[in-house]
């Protein structure tokens, strides 16, 4: 037998062993099938290192010698077999594949004090409470947990308050510092006392096939990218407490960019798809497809960047979400997470260039959110897709193409007369922090360049809002944009100082007074054409001073 077919035979034992044999005297198979002969990576047994594996034993010593004893020898596989191993923080080491049988589950343990203090730290000043981790792996390379079996942090054993009222210290399971070349692939991720899995300021990230099932505690992260370069998350399932994917920004030198993000499946009580930050650094290249949101209390995309951070040039493609709070929300803000000030010497930063297509989506209603989320906080009923930037700094370049929402009503004339609401430009950037907003389809302020194409919302019950609200938005354009509305709404689409809006080719679905208002005198350049208005009495209104529309290609409105 030649070598090449030699190593493919050692590799295939080996998995077979450790899913099958559960890894009984693997080391001794190696040697009988190599003849010898070390070609493949050496396979080291927890078992062999004293690992009792019985649910209550501790194995902490006896899994990290495994590991200590693969890295010494340059690389290897350690393998955990059949059984249940209670550990405190074990130490992933370069060139190590820590590798779960399926039938092997490693357990945290309920004791805070077999957890290591060494180690970095998660990153927020004001969070030291999720410091510690189970797994954890610092300026390595080459490590990969793998297997079919499961890592499960018995979170629900660390209070999220102690009796003094103080927090109290609640583990995560992974956390991986400065490494490169890291490969997390097919493994069930369960229960961590707070966030699951994070990657800080670490390169090449392959997350392959895994389940996250992380509702134990508070801070019920899934997914946590920090200052992360090159990531590749895939075939995933993440039912998570809080943000099930969430990229940040913690450093002005290293951004967080170039991850992709495709064929997952994303169900949590916060955001499915989070970002945030406020450092120089910034975020940017993300594409997210072919996923499915469901069940999602808290917001099915929630995009956030605060003062010198910029996020960018991102597209979210192909993708169903089924009973969410809010679709979309971008907000540029000027809140900062760490107790930072903004750099004064430096420009504020930039959201911009996101792209949004392809999307069906269907808003849970108020009866809904309630039976789900008991003490959700007020406003996140009602909600639509948002996106606000702070005087002075819009968000700018958003598309949203091929996109149907069917939202649940029940918007009051009362949350339609709003105007003017508050900046809250300092306030932590929730998608909920206006309360109910005047529009139920989509609501835009400080905003530029923004276009929506082939756009479509209906209603599953009356709402006396109009579908779209704009304020002091620059460069609009609606094209083949169709929307559900109760006839006595003031307007399907409102325009309060908007400059430069194109509307064509768009039609409300139901009968209607007017299809566009326009509000105030600094509103300008605003153009109607091609529009179907079969269904609406009147094309245009203007009050307080708004000027003319032109409306030279636009058929009138047959006047009923």
């Amino acid at each position: 037998m030649n070598n090449k077919i030699l190593r493919i035979v050692v590799g295939f034992l080996s998995i077979v062993c450790a899913n099958c044999c559960d890894g009984a005297d693997l080391s001794s198979k190696r040697a009988d099938a190599e003849s010898g002969a070390v070609s493949h990576p050496p396979v080291f047994n927890v078992r062999d290192y004293g690992a009792v594996g019985d649910g209550a034993a501790l194995d902490t010593a006896a899994l990290q010698a495994a590991i200590d004893a693969g890295h010494k020898r340059g690389e290897g596989m350690v393998l955990v077999p059949r059984g249940q191993y209670v550990v405190g923080t074990i130490f992933l080491k370069s060139h190590v594949q820590l590798h779960l049988a399926s039938s092997a589950v490693i357990r945290g343990s309920k004791d805070l004090s077999h957890y290591a203090t060494n180690i970095a730290r998660c990153g927020f000043v004001n969070e030291t409470a999720i410091d510690k981790c189970l797994v954890y792996a610092e300026h390595a390379e080459n490590i990969s947990v793998t297997g079919r079996g499961t890592i499960d942090g018995q979170g629900g054993a660390f209070p999220a308050r102690l009796p003094d009222g103080k927090p109290g210290e609640r583990p995560m399971l992974i956390r991986f510092f400065q490494c490169t070349n890291v490969v997390v692939e097919a493994v069930t991720l369960r229960s961590a006392g707070a966030w699951c899995s994070h990657y800080r300021e670490c390169d090449e990230v392959r997350i392959h096939g895994i389940t996250i099932h992380n509702r134990a505690n508070g801070n019920g992260d899934g997914i946590d990218l920090m200052s992360t370069r090159n990531v590749r998350i895939s075939d995933c399932t993440l039912l998570c407490q809080d943000d099930a994917i969430c990229f940040q920004n913690m450093s002005d030198e290293r951004p967080t960019e170039n991850i992709v993000i495709d064929n997952c499946i994303l169900s949590t009580r916060w955001a499915a798809i989070r970002s945030g930050g406020a450092h120089r650094g910034g975020i940017r290249r993300v594409t997210v497809s072919n996923c499915v949101i469901m069940d999602t209390y808290g917001c099915g995309i929630k995009l956030q960047i605060s003062g010198n951070g910029s996020l960018e040039d991102m597209t979210f493609n192909n993708l169903v979400m089924t009973r969410v709070t809010s679709p979309i929300s971008l907000r540029f803000g000027n809140h900062h997470y760490n107790n930072e000030t903004r750099d004064e010497a430096y420009p504020f930063g930039k959201m911009r260039n996101l792209v949004f297509s392809n999307i069906r989506a269907s808003v849970l209603d108020e009866a809904e959110l309630k039976k789900e989320v008991p003490d959700h906080y007020p406003g996140e009923q009602r909600q639509c897709i948002s996106i606000c930037g702070i005087p002075g700094q819009p968000v700018e370049g958003i598309t949203l193409s091929d996109i149907q929402v069917t939202f649940p009503g029940g918007g009051t004339p009362e949350d339609a007369a709003k105007r003017d609401m508050p900046e809250f430009a300092d306030e932590y950037p929730e998608y909920f922090m206006w309360g109910v907003l005047p529009a139920y389809g989509l609501y835009a302020r400080h905003a530029r360049n923004i276009t929506l194409d082939n756009v479509r919302f209906e209603l599953a019950k009356k709402d006396f809002r109009p579908a779209i609200v704009c304020d002091d938005v620059q460069d609009l354009e609606m094209s083949s944009f169709k929307a559900q509305a109760e006839a006595s709404v003031e307007s399907l689409i409102r325009l309060r100082a908007v400059q430069g809006a194109f509307i064509h080719d768009s039609r409300p679905l139901d009968e209607i007074g007017t299809f566009v208002r326009v509000e105030g005198a600094s509103s300008k350049d605003i153009v109607l054409a091609g529009n179907n208005l079969a269904h609406a009495k009147q094309a245009v209104e203007r009050v307080e001073g708004a000027p003319a529309v032109d409306c030279s290609q636009q058929p009138a409105a047959p006047g009923r």
